[in-house]
């Protein structure tokens, strides 16, 4: 047993209570199965012998045996879909925070819709790892007492009954085999399903813009083809099992019922007992059949479990904090880099190339470069969303990888391009990276953001619901209340992630007038692609192909005819 598997079923132990009273239940259906085999005979018995008191008996019998056994039933079907549902919600529970632990770059390597189906495709069929508990338990304990009793009717013609066994498991073998391989490559498919229906709900309006509808569709159908052929691939195997072990088992019967016709003419047997023979034939028959859907159902299980475990819980959590980490206490804003050096996980070329400058208390700093110059990875470095092979960075003096990540980031406000909003309030999304804010400080911190007023005309003020992604404001609104949202937590570092580029001239105003009132108070980082944000900093850093090389204010630079000059003249737009 494998390291996967020790851990699945340590999942499926932690439901013990529940599987040990279904299991108990199985037994008693068990046992009343075997009682009505006897019962049969005895029917049979008082038919032959006109004997009406006892077919009364065994008639009321049989009502009473029955009523014991819908309790059984009853146990064993609740018992196992509670204990099935609590591994699917404590699974579905620890995958869920467990993602919340990964690293930012687990997420930017993946595709969304792919972690989705983890959730919603994988996780449910380990549901059916509680049957398998039953099954493993009830099929061969019904196949033992079973055999016992049939041997003890008649043994010549029990052992004539299994003389074609190996040939059935020999069969449920390697069906098994290759329904564990296809198992695998139909959750492979839905993944990517799952990612591509992602994709195309979140890039809806690209779609349209370019009328790529059909496209879309045609992809779609294309992945879907293969899901389904995937599919039809297992249910021909899984369909061929059961006519196929009918068809050997209906063999083994002709031949009971010619050896067994014999033995009743001859008198070495009573019909009774025959048709007690085959009944019991017929249930071991099913429980053959079990064990083999067990196998089945296992590959299932086994090829959902591996997804789940090396995709997802296999992962390496974030580093939160080191050995002997402190608590950074409250920071003025002093940043300093220390000739850093920093690649991405998946490259081979550093993204920052010995970088390092020194950013003062209050201080408002503009990050200039092209794209991939690396002014997003100096931010990223900062949150400690990764850590840099070289070098090092200091906030007020203190290594921010020897401090507990809690207390460097709760001092962090950070304002990404793409705002997120979440289904709530517009108070709810303000007060999220503070959830113990009064409304008073939801309130100051959306003044601050220069957001109070638009929200005071909403329907209903704060408390209105702005729906998923916030998709009933407007971007410089979503955008206010993303920098309020950063601000209700009074944060001494604000980091703007180009959060003006895609706003109206209205709506950037308002913003650089968040950035002149913090200026003093908190130190400042804009990433920003216009050239009137980028005016109003203390001062530029100038990135090219990772390396800092220039800094100064606006005018200064544009005095040296350095890069940050010729940027500024072969930019006609306003836009970098």
């Amino acid at each position: 047993m494998d390291s996967i598997d020790r851990r699945f079923w340590r999942y499926v132990r932690a439901q013990w209570k529940p599987l040990c009273v279904a299991l108990l239940c199985s037994v008693g259906v068990t046992a009343i199965t075997g009682l009505t085999a006897y019962l049969l005979e005895q029917v049979i018995r008082s038919m032959d012998m006109r004997d009406s008191a006892l077919l009364n008996r065994v008639s009321l019998t049989v009502i009473a045996v029955f009523g014991v056994k819908w309790f059984f039933s009853y146990g064993q079907v609740y018992y196992l879909a509670l204990a099935g549902q609590r591994l699917t919600a404590r699974l579905r529970e620890d995958i869920f925070a467990h993602l919340q632990r990964l690293p930012l770059s687990f997420f930017q390597s993946r595709q969304v819709g792919s972690i989705q189906s983890v959730l919603t495709n994988d996780v449910p069929l380990l549901q059916s790892a509680v049957f398998l508990v039953r099954d493993v338990w009830d099929a061969p304990l019904r196949i033992v007492a079973f055999m016992v009793y049939i041997f003890y009717l008649n043994w010549q013609l029990a052992l004539l009954a299994f003389l074609f066994l190996p040939m059935i498991a020999a069969l449920i073998r390697r069906l098994g085999r290759q329904i564990h391989r296809i198992t695998h490559q139909t959750q492979g498919a839905l993944a990517e399903i799952s990612a591509m229906v992602q994709e195309a709900l979140s890039g809806m309006r690209v779609i349209k813009t370019f009328a790529m509808e059909d496209r879309q569709i045609g992809r779609f159908v294309r992945q879907n083809r293969q899901v389904l052929n995937h599919s039809l691939r297992g249910e021909r195997r899984r369909a061929r099992l059961r006519p196929t072990v009918e068809f050997i088992g209906a063999i083994s019967i002709a031949l009971v019922l010619w050896f067994g016709g014999q033995q009743v003419a001859s008198g070495r047997m009573t019909t009774g007992q025959l048709l007690s023979f085959l009944f019991l034939l017929h249930q071991i028959a099913q429980s053959a059949s079990g064990v083999g859907a067990i196998q089945f159902t296992w590959k299932q299980v086994r090829a959902a479990a591996e997804r789940i475990f090396r995709e997802v819980l296999d992962m390496p959590p974030e580093v939160y904090d080191p050995p002997n980490a402190i608590d950074l206490p409250a920071v003025q804003g002093a940043i300093r880099y220390e000739n850093v050096w920093f690649r991405y996980p998946a490259s081979v070329q550093y993204a920052l190339k010995g970088v390092s400058f020194e950013i003062q208390p209050g201080e408002v700093v503009a990050l200039v470069g092209h794209s991939g110059a690396g002014k997003s990875t100096l931010v990223d470095l900062l949150l400690r969303f990764y850590s840099p092979q070289e070098g090092r960075i200091l906030l007020d003096g203190y290594d921010i990888q020897q401090v507990r990540l809690a207390s460097l980031r709760t001092q962090i406000g950070l304002v990404p391009q793409q705002t997120v909003l979440f289904v709530g309030t517009v108070a709810e999304n303000i007060a999220y990276s503070q959830p113990d804010s009064t409304m008073d400080a939801v309130e100051r911190a959306a003044r601050q953001a220069h957001a109070h007023e638009f929200i005071d005309q909403l329907p209903n003020g704060y408390h209105t619901l702005i729906g998923d992604r916030g998709v009933r404001l407007s971007g410089g609104e979503s955008q206010r209340v993303a920098i309020a949202r950063a601000l209700v937590r009074n944060p001494k570092i604000l980091i703007l992630d180009e959060a003006t580029s895609a706003l109206d001239p209205p709506s950037e105003q308002m913003i650089r007038q968040v950035i002149e009132e913090g200026r003093g108070q908190r130190t400042t980082l804009i990433i920003a692609h216009r050239w009137s944000t980028v005016q109003i900093a203390d001062r530029i850093l100038v990135l090219h192909q990772g390396r800092l090389v220039e800094q100064g204010t606006h005018a200064e630079l544009l005095q040296k005819k350095g890069y940050y000059a010729q940027l500024y003249q072969a930019t006609q737009l306003e836009v970098i």
